[in-house]
């Protein structure tokens, strides 16, 4: 499990382990495919940056993923906040 915090805020956003993508809660929101972020209906989220960032270009058109079936929670502790990067071209995304 890789955690993941938002790049503006630099809240803890969740972890990502293969292709799923889990919440601060533990609970499957989404997938990975490649370096992009989608929830389960196949929205996209954002992309990874530096394997542990997650946010959402401003200037980038994302392609629309596939809808996923929701997996198992998973049971982590939530991680502590860290500063975030502060650059208006990123948004942080909603997991």
């Amino acid at each position: 499990m890789t955690p993941l915090w938002k790049i503006r805020s630099g809240r803890f956003a969740g972890w990502h382990s293969d292709d799923a993508l889990y919440n601060a809660d533990g609970q499957h929101v989404g997938y990975l495919a490649g370096h992009l972020a989608y929830d389960l209906r196949g929205h996209c989220l954002g992309e990874l940056i530096d394997a542990d960032w997650i946010g959402r270009n401003l200037q980038t058109v994302y392609p629309a993923g596939d809808a996923q079936s929701r997996r198992e929670s998973v049971a982590h502790a939530k991680l502590p906040d860290r500063i975030g990067r502060d650059d208006p071209a990123w948004n942080d995304p909603e997991l």
